[in-house]
């Protein structure tokens, strides 16, 4: 199969597309955009559970298959399509790699959920306010998801799940600049996989509170964070401008 046969599922500001894109780009394939306003619950249409049961963003559709969850998604595009590749050469790299991908899933990911949503939460209670908000609510696969709409509902997170959500951000900026104390890179030498994991959760971090990353503090990840954000690829995809119409969230 060939790239031209590849489509992406996304949506503007979500952490997840912006891995998947920012993968796509380095590669330079193109793909077709299938932009999905999140806040209209286009995740949540049957025509796209039927592609992503989970009904989250992103999902890759390559040669009519989908393909779910943005860590699988970026290894499998980097081993389909091996020119330029972004895996280190040695096992051990690579296991360091994944590392990195699993920590971006499993804990980057919830250290910057809470104060995104709370952020939005005005323009999340007013996508709420629909008239049919319960039958909408009803398709949300995930019951974690339909707590997070409800909770926005209502006012958003209180200020203990808000600092406990900084504790985390704090330590993920921790658990990076220690990352880089040996390598320039976080999997080791070369870039890879591990920094396209990690990067859209750091920006985040870095937009939602900038103040936790005063200079002097963390000049290794502030380095990292230059060289990658200066990449071609980078501006591509974190300010990606396919469809006008789908500003599902503000790009934090």
């Amino acid at each position: 199969m060939s790239a031209a046969e590849l489509e992406l599922y996304h949506g503007l500001a979500s952490t997840c597309s912006k891995k998947v894109r920012l993968c796509l780009f380095e590669k330079g394939l193109p793909f077709k955009s299938r932009l999905l306003d999140l806040q209209k619950f286009e995740q949540h249409e049957p025509e796209y559970l039927a592609l992503n049961p989970n009904g989250v963003v992103p999902t890759l559709v390559h040669g009519g298959r989908p393909i779910i969850e943005s860590s699988i998604i970026i290894e499998y595009i980097d081993e389909t399509f091996p020119e330029t590749p972004l895996k280190p050469t040695d096992t051990y790299g690579r296991a360091m790699m994944r590392l990195w991908t699993k920590y971006s899933d499993d804990v980057a990911y919830k250290a910057v959920y809470v104060p995104t949503w709370h952020k939005l939460r005005s323009r999340a209670a007013a996508g709420l306010s629909a008239k049919e908000l319960d039958k909408t609510l009803s398709r949300v696969p995930s019951g974690e998801r339909r707590e997070r709409w409800e909770k926005m509902a209502q006012g958003g997170y209180s200020e203990k799940e808000l600092e406990e959500a900084y504790a985390k951000m704090r330590a993920c900026l921790d658990r990076v600049e220690s990352g880089l104390d040996r390598s320039p890179w976080l999997a080791g030498e070369s870039y890879s996989l591990a920094d396209i994991a990690m990067i859209p959760f750091i920006d985040r971090i870095r937009n939602l509170r900038p103040d936790f990353l005063p200079e002097g503090d963390y000049p290794r990840l502030l380095d990292w964070y230059g060289r990658l954000s200066s990449r071609p690829a980078f501006r591509k995809a974190f300010q990606f401008t396919d469809d006008p119409r789908a500003r599902e969230l503000p790009n934090l």
